[in-house]
């Protein structure tokens, strides 16, 4: 055996089988498959020297690009030693392989049966001398003439002793497909793929060569070419040979490459020097840049790049022409670590400016902009702006920050800078809002535009409130005011001061939620001279859900009112927001989420972002939509990183996530959350906090704290008093507190948070807040008007969107009927119950169902399985249909079924995925 045939035992076993087969008059077809350096050559070889030791006859050919277009090029050199042979003589033989060997000596290379059959001919009049190996190399490279023949004689092969054996590079390219699909398909092939050596194997091979090896360098060895018998034979061979021990004990993964780009340093050298600049540039952009502009790259001309290319992928080191890779990728990192290695600040840098002209995406021009210098081009500085608003919106914050960090790089006029710095304070507002303090403050002391004054102002302030200091940013947004009324009016300074206004209003919001600071901004409206009415009834808006004395659905149509008299062009403000979610209108909530999310312009940076996270994961919760809410808030703490416990958005993020835990009875993980984000001892007077509380004593009470869960509500409940925050649809924790009174045995107490939030909830008379409230009293009493208020609660809360309130105040109303010993109804009624319960994911709820089914005397139907995964692959199908627009009628058709069979699965896809038609179908699909 070659000593370069390590492990491949069962190869040569399968050779040595082909050879005894012709040696006994039958012929065979033996195929060799696999990538570049694994062996297949090496295998051809191993079998031409068992072929000479049988005298068997052994016909080679070895395929390549250069001749891929001369007809009959492959079979020229398998048959013209024996033809040239038989034409010297003076025979009928000899006539018939001088025409042969016109024909194939001929530009044009006529195909026809004549042609076929004297080929077929020749190598029958060879096989009657001594079994014949027709052994061609590289087959993807193989001329069509030639494939033509050699499928043609393929099937033309029993019982005479002929071996037709090639080999194939998987995953390159085929210069003639059809007629190599023609060939695989003309009989029964062997096909042998021999796969990379072991560590062992290389072990051996190594050993061979160099001598005993220490374990250590065998391992490098092996992991540096995954076991690919060419790379490795290159580097021992380079190593000094057979028993050179002091270099096989001194290698290491650096020298290794270093040995790898020599030895194709060395096989590059002879060829135009267009070639290997082509290669080293393509070791610096592999898998990506495309074949195109490779040459643009290198800075040589478009032909000279071509033909690079077509020499490497002809020398087998490249796989793909479309986005040239190399074979294994030792072969890229070598020919990186060469010292004449073409410099990768100039090729990155031609290769932004060729995609540059290209018009192509952001992201891909900054993604080569990256690798160099500054350039001092303007297009420049505005790819990697718009990439960094493209992270932003697939919210990656470190991609973000890194490409507007090489944006400032670049030599910027002032109002560009200015424009970028504030873009990169809004990632750092989220990522490390700790570290930009400092660097703002300084900021705040030089001379500035009013425009860049006002963008490091509001960075500032929302530094400030993340870190507990409100005071300090109301004081800063206050002076910046002041600073900008005492510019002329013009429509730039009332655009500053809208910037200013939604500034103070969140921070008056995520500060405290006080109605009182809400007011004072009202006031401050009529001073600047702006007349924004819009903002103005925004903030009336705000102000009466916080103090809850008018009714939701006024304080809806004064919104609504003014946003259609202000157009589509006016988009919420980010605190109307939390107005319209308390209001139980969740679709402009979703709608301005999702507005956000997916990036529109003008729609908010990355602490909007945030926030947008933490709204929509609320309104999925409210809705009923577990899973999505965890996702949203998860995704919204991923983006905020390890943050302080006094930071307020943070909080804002972990109220819905205490909630959504406490409801898939994940609470130990939910324990496990708080300690993490140290909010598990006292928080800050802060509203996100004060939620966070209250959250946090429904956890308790859920994990059986009842004095624990009590204290926290009520401090909950005792910041939003003093605050004038009496809606609860901001804060349910009367209702809560209430029931923790009730199980430690004060009746009178629990009963007098419930009025209280009952009054509180139908002077606001949202379907959620007034069915949560009557739930509690219902409960609480438990008799005759307790079962009236629960019945109520159920009405009032199936004609509003809270479908999880909904379960639980059936559950309440079945517990209370089996209770009161009416217990059929009971049973119905938990029924409905736990299939709500079952369908939203409401693991904690379902449980207390199921129990009180049991105890009520009723055994649960079959426990259906909700969600996407749930449904069957028809189901599944249609609603993919469905989701993209179509419509029954096209869906039938496409499908081959019935209208009716549509209209069935896609009620059975609506139950299963809790949703009530085709339009919320995208957004559960993609969940």
């Amino acid at each position: 055996m070659h000593h370069i045939l390590v492990e491949r035992w069962s190869e040569l076993l399968v050779l040595n089988r082909t050879v005894d087969t012709l040696c006994q008059g039958i012929g065979d077809l033996l195929m060799i498959e696999g990538g570049c350096g694994i062996g297949r050559t090496a295998l051809l070889l191993e079998l031409e020297q068992m072929a000479r030791a049988r005298q068997l006859a052994m016909c080679t050919a070895r395929c390549s690009t250069l001749e891929a277009d001369f007809s009959y090029g492959v079979m020229h050199q398998l048959l013209e030693p024996h033809l040239s042979t038989l034409a010297a003589g003076p025979t009928e033989s000899a006539r018939i392989a001088g025409e042969l060997l016109e024909v194939m000596d001929s530009a044009e290379g006529a195909s026809d049966v004549h042609v076929l059959n004297g080929m077929l001919w020749a190598i029958r009049r060879l096989a009657e001398q001594t079994p014949v190996i027709l052994a061609v190399d590289d087959l993807n490279f193989c001329d069509a003439s030639s494939l033509h023949v050699l499928a043609y004689v393929a099937r033309r092969l029993k019982d005479w002793p002929v071996a037709i054996v090639g080999t194939l590079r998987l995953g390159e390219p085929v210069t003639t497909p059809p007629m190599l699909a023609a060939l695989q398909e003309a009989g029964e092939w062997t096909v042998l793929r021999p796969a990379p050596l072991t560590a062992a194997g290389t072990g051996e091979l190594v050993d061979g060569l160099l001598g005993p090896t220490p374990s250590s360098v065998v391992e490098e060895m092996h992991g540096l070419t995954a076991g690919n018998p060419m790379f490795l034979n290159a580097i021992l061979r380079t190593s000094g040979g057979p028993h050179h021990e002091p270099v096989g004990a001194g290698l290491s993964a650096g020298s290794l490459e270093r040995l790898v780009g020599t030895t194709v340093r060395t096989r590059l050298a002879h060829l135009p020097a267009g070639v290997p600049r082509v290669a080293e540039t393509i070791a610096l952009l592999e898998g990506e840049t495309e074949g195109a502009l490779i040459a643009e790259a290198a800075g040589i001309p478009e032909r000279e790049g071509a033909n690079g290319l077509a020499v490497l992928v002809g020398m087998g080191l490249l796989t793909d022409l479309a986005l040239p890779t190399y074979v294994h990728p030792v072969v890229g990192n070598a020919l990186r670590r060469l010292p004449e290695a073409v410099a990768p600040d100039r090729v990155h840098r031609r290769v932004s400016e060729a995609l540059h002209r290209r018009n192509a995406p952001p992201t891909e021009v900054a993604g080569h902009l990256m690798r160099t210098g500054p350039v001092g081009t303007g297009w420049a500085v505005e790819a990697l702006r718009a990439a960094a608003t493209a992270a932003v919106g697939e919210r990656r914050p470190a991609e973000a920050h890194a490409l507007l960090q090489r944006a400032l790089e670049e030599p910027l006029l002032q109002d560009a800078r200015d424009e970028a710095q504030a873009e990169l304070d809004c990632v750092e507002l989220v990522t490390n809002p700790q570290g930009l303090l400092p660097r703002l403050r300084a900021r705040l002391g030089t001379a500035q535009s009013a425009q860049s004054r006002v963008s490091t102002v509001l960075a500032y302030a929302q530094v400030l409130l993340r870190t507990h200091r409100t005071e300090e940013a109301a004081e800063a947004l206050e002076d910046c005011r002041a600073g900008l009324t005492a510019i002329p009016p013009s429509r730039s300074r009332d655009t500053l001061l809208r910037h200013i206004d939604i500034a103070e209003a969140m921070a008056a919001l995520l500060g405290s939620s006080g109605a009182a600071q809400i007011a004072d901004l009202l006031a401050k409206l009529s001073d600047d001279g702006s007349g924004n009415t819009l903002h103005k009834v925004s903030l009336e808006a705000l102000q009466a859900a916080m103090e809850g004395r008018t009714s939701a659905q006024t304080v809806v149509r004064a919104l609504d009112r003014e946003l259609a008299h202000n157009g589509q062009e006016s988009p919420l403000m980010p605190y109307t927001v939390f107005t319209f979610l308390w209001a139980d209108e969740l679709e402009p909530v979703d709608r301005w989420c999702d507005a956000v999310l997916t990036g529109q312009p003008g729609m908010g940076s990355l602490p909007t972002t945030v926030i947008a996270l933490a709204l929509r994961a609320t309104s999925q919760l409210e809705a009923g939509r577990l899973e999505g809410a965890e996702r949203d808030a998860r995704q919204a703490l991923e983006l905020l990183g390890g943050q302080e416990a006094t930071d307020p958005v943070q909080s804002l993020v972990l109220a819905p996530l205490l909630n959504v835990l406490t409801e898939l009875d994940r609470t130990d993980e939910a324990v496990a959350l708080l300690m993490a984000r140290g909010c598990a001892g006292a928080l800050p007077e802060l509203w996100p906090h004060t939620m966070v509380l209250a959250a946090r004593g429904r956890l308790k009470g859920a994990r059986g704290d009842t004095e624990g869960a009590l204290a926290d509500l009520t401090e909950a409940g005792r910041r939003m008093d003093s605050w004038g925050t009496a809606n609860p649809a901001i804060s349910r924790w009367r209702s809560e507190a209430a029931f923790m009174r009730n199980q430690l045995g004060d009746v009178a107490g629990a009963l007098r948070l419930v009025e209280d939030e009952l009054h509180a909830a139908r002077l606001w008379g949202t379907p959620r807040a007034i069915g949560v409230a009557l739930r509690a009293k219902g409960l609480i009493l438990g008799d005759a008007e307790g079962l009236a208020a629960l019945t109520e609660a159920v009405e009032v809360l199936r004609s509003g969107s809270a479908r999880l309130e909904t379960a639980y105040a059936e559950a309440g109303l079945g517990i209370v009927q089996r209770r009161r010993n009416n217990r059929r109804a009971a049973r119905e009624t938990l029924r409905q119950a736990l299939a709500l319960a079952q369908q939203l994911g409401a693991v904690r709820l379902a449980a207390r169902v199921h129990a009180e089914l049991l105890a009520a005397g009723g055994l649960p139907r079959r426990c259906e399985h909700f969600g996407a995964k749930s449904l069957t692959a028809s189901e599944y199908r249609v609603a993919l249909l469905a989701a993209v627009g179509r419509t029954n009628g096209s869906i039938a058709r496409e499908l081959f079924v019935t209208r009716r069979t549509v209209e069935t699965h896609l009620t059975r896809a609506y139950r299963k995925l809790g949703i009530q038609g085709r339009s919320e179908l995208g957004r559960v699909l993609q969940a």
